[in-house]
């Protein structure tokens, strides 16, 4: 893809929206994109939110500079973590959309590339994670789109000079640091094809819709009852992943009835398991009924 097909990429996403931001952290993607879209003829908004981190200040320091350079309305937003559990990355993604959802109305535009993309892929199918999780990074979801999912990170790099370096993109205590330093991807999947094989399994996997099963959860095969307890918990616990042991001592208890309901925790969270289903309880009191099953709201 040559800058002007790129350009003109930009312009054909963004169509006919007049209310257009970038979830801008100031980094090297978002700087390319900002600049990108300003070349497109663009105005967007530039939506800065504030981790409350080390580096947090200096972050917020380039991204006035750059607003100021490319002539661009920047907001800092304050981020407000739950305690939901999940570790630090998954707390700040979710406080990260919380506070663009409640800044935006319009559409918001996110930095990640074909790279990105590509890590993702492989970190959740290298976890042990089963293939209800292989599918990643939709180019579109609600209200947030990524314009550059397609598009690798090389072709952005002339435009993300003077870019916050993040000191936690350097840390290999974060999995898709030590992925990315690794350079194995650059050996077995360079062009990510593999990637792409491995996602479009997640995604067949996906139309299942092993969620919805009127099948109690004893009468599956082991490994049926791992992918349906995965797609329970995905739909009962949002935004949190569970480890793979959680999943297998689920789906074995599981697999042998009762008549008692069965408390499980993990994350900070309760699941119950009554009657070949998995249940949250809506009050504390567990045997008051008050119970959301799988796949109702």
């Amino acid at each position: 893809m040559t800058e002007a097909e790129l350009v003109a990429l930009l312009r054909r996403r963004a169509g006919d929206a007049s209310s257009l931001a970038i979830a801008f952290s100031a980094g090297l993607d978002s700087t390319a994109l900002a600049r990108l879209a300003v070349e497109a003829g663009l105005r967007p908004m530039l939506l800065h939110v504030d981790h409350g981190t080390d580096s947090a200040p200096s972050a917020r320091q380039v991204a006035q500079r750059l607003s100021a350079e490319l002539r661009l309305e920047l907001r800092v937003l304050k981020a407000e973590f739950d305690e939901q559990g999940g570790g630090f990355e998954a707390t700040a993604r979710r406080a990260r959309y919380q506070a663009l959802e409640a800044a935006w109305r319009g559409t918001v535009w996110l930095a990640q590339t074909r790279d990105d993309w590509i890590e993702t892929v492989w970190m959740r199918f290298l976890s042990g994670s089963t293939p209800v999780y292989w599918s990643t990074m939709p180019e579109r979801r609600g209200r947030f789109e990524r314009p550059l999912i397609t598009v690798r990170r090389s072709l952005l790099q002339r435009r993300s000079s003077g870019a916050h370096a993040d000191p936690m993109n350097a840390s290999d205590r974060f999995d898709r640091v030590h992925l990315r330093r690794s350079g194995v991807l650059e050996r077995i999947d360079p062009e990510g094809a593999l990637a792409d094989a491995i996602s479009g399994i997640g995604v067949r996997v996906r139309r299942l819709q092993l969620r919805a099963w009127d099948v109690p959860l004893e009468e599956l095969t082991m490994e049926l009852r791992v992918l349906s307890v995965r797609a329970a918990l995905a739909d009962l616990w949002r935004g949190v992943r569970v480890r793979q042991s959680f999943v297998r001592e689920l789906a074995q208890a599981a697999g042998r009835p009762s008549r008692k309901t069965r408390r499980f925790c993990a994350a900070g969270r309760t699941v119950y398991l009554r009657d070949g289903r998995l249940v949250l309880s809506l009050e504390e009191n567990v045997e008051s009924g008050a119970t959301r099953r799988l796949g109702e709201e």
